[in-house]
């Protein structure tokens, strides 16, 4: 680096980086290291992404991949905490150099400084709140205008500042806004009432919760992704509805097992899900329920046989673990059947055995399945752990039902074995002792007599047989 440009490298009060390939810090100015409170040592080898805001970690990775395309992104902001924990607001121009293999950055600190505590401090430290919210910000005139936001609700929005500064809100197409979303903002308009709201973002696929507030003919809006907590609220109530039919007589394990992937279908709207049961006997699976997969591909598949690449689902039950397949047309697990569902647009499929408390069988597998291509996201593979446990209490608690059930008709059975297959012959024996001649022992009568009294206890030692099997296999059970 010339002379000149070292000067002005380290006299500037304009941020200067400069950073490997990977995003790690090389060298950073003075101006850099005196606002945001860092040394030369702090910064050494750590990564520019470890000092971002949490809610602009999404926008920096797509700014890495652009300038993999474009080598020069300019007027991007991002907001970068400081030692001390304060976050500045900083305006970007970015450079990756191909023949160094460097990324240059330069930026501009866009947050007001504010030591003292006049009027104009106190303006300055509530912008400075603003910009830090993980909660999106923002603020509409009369014609529906965004006049000023952060840097959270342009994450957001996935929109540069210069494409929402005078944007009309109601065209912002990433919020995916409803018509109930936007007569809220009319009420607001014309009755000056604060309001909160939520609703599902079809666009992002994301539940956002809205805060309106309205003063002086302008609406500030508080925007949050509330996804997780309202998915945690919306499988907890599904798994307590689903506890609830699976303890009523009225529902078969296979109607309750679908209710429960309907609703899981319902949280997750672009998931179909399905549950095979294992025939451990013959190695086999065949659908104990899928609500929404075509019944052609559930018949070409039921009675498969499991093994090491037997798609996903036969392949998971045969290993014991979890299977991800996020391309079902390329996998070689699915080479014998993607045939089956490629016509379908089923495109990935993600199976995970539902193994016995015991850990001594493979109960069943939980599928799911995509009509595009595409790794699992941690939400996802929770929700997915979650739903296997809860299988697995369904499964094993109707089969508990199922024995107990055949263990009643089994103790029935000796009952009525008890009561009257041996309450005849006994009958019979009594009798026939009565009617012995015991005065006249050579009395013809009294051989037919014995031979019947033989008979009759052959005949009742069978029946004590058949009550000893019964209750041998109780004891085995």
């Amino acid at each position: 680096m010339g002379s000149n440009l070292i000067f002005l490298f380290e006299q500037s009060t304009d941020f200067f980086c400069l950073l490997n390939r990977d995003g790690a810090f090389i060298q950073a100015n003075v101006a850099f290291r005196r606002i945001l409170g860092y040394t030369e040592d702090e910064l050494k080898d750590s990564k520019a992404i470890d000092f971002f805001h949490p809610a602009d970690l999404k926008r920096q990775d797509d700014l890495l991949r652009n300038l993999s395309v474009e080598n020069n992104v300019t007027g991007h902001e991002s907001r970068i905490k400081a030692k001390n924990g304060r976050y500045y607001n900083i305006r970007w121009s970015i450079f990756l150099n191909a023949d160094d293999n460097l990324i240059y950055a330069t930026g501009v600190n866009l947050t007001t400084n504010f030591i003292s505590a006049g009027d104009d401090d106190v303006a300055g430290n509530i912008q400075h709140i603003i910009q830090s919210f993980n909660e999106g910000f923002f603020i509409i005139d009369s014609k529906w205008r965004v006049i000023s936001f952060n840097p959270a609700f342009q994450a957001i929005t996935n929109l540069k500042a210069e494409q929402l500064v005078d944007l009309n809100f109601s065209q912002i197409n990433n919020l995916g806004l409803t018509d109930t979303v936007l007569a809220e903002f009319e009420t607001a308009f014309n009755g000056s009432m604060s309001s909160q709201l939520q609703y599902f973002n079809e666009q992002l696929k994301r539940w956002l919760r809205v805060n309106i507030y309205p003063y002086k003919g302008e609406i500030a809006v508080f925007i949050r992704d509330i996804t997780a907590i309202k998915t945690q609220r919306l499988i907890l109530a599904l798994e307590k509805n689903v506890l609830e039919l699976n303890a009523s007589s009225s529902y078969t394990l296979s109607q309750t097992v679908a209710e429960l992937l309907k609703g899981i279908e319902e949280i997750y709207p672009d998931m179909i899900c399905s549950v095979l049961e294992i025939d451990e006997a013959h190695g086999k699976v065949y659908h104990l329920a899928a609500p929404h997969l075509p019944a052609e591909y559930c018949m070409a598949i039921d009675g498969s046989a499991i093994g090491p690449r037997a798609g996903s689902c036969g392949t998971a039950a045969y290993h014991r673990s979890q299977v991800i397949v996020s391309d079902i047309e390329t996998d070689p697990l699915w080479a014998d059947y993607k045939q089956f569902a490629l016509p379908h647009q089923l495109r990935a499929c993600w199976s995970t055995p539902v193994i016995s408390s015991n850990s001594a069988q493979v109960l069943a597998t939980f599928a799911v399945y995509y009509n595009q291509k595409r790794e699992p996201k941690g939400d996802e593979l929770r929700m997915i752990e979650r739903t296997t446990n809860i299988l697995r209490v369904l499964i094993e608690n109707k089969r508990n039902q199922d024995h107990v059930k055949d263990q009643t008709k089994r103790l029935q059975e000796i009952a009525s074995i008890s009561s009257h297959e041996i309450r005849r012959p006994v009958a019979t024996i009594l009798g026939l002792v009565n009617l012995f001649d015991r005065n006249t022992l050579d009395n013809p009568m009294n051989k037919e007599i014995i031979n019947h009294i033989d008979a009759t206890a052959k005949e009742l030692d069978e029946v004590i047989h058949t009550i000893v099997e019964k209750t041998v296999y109780l004891k085995g059970e």
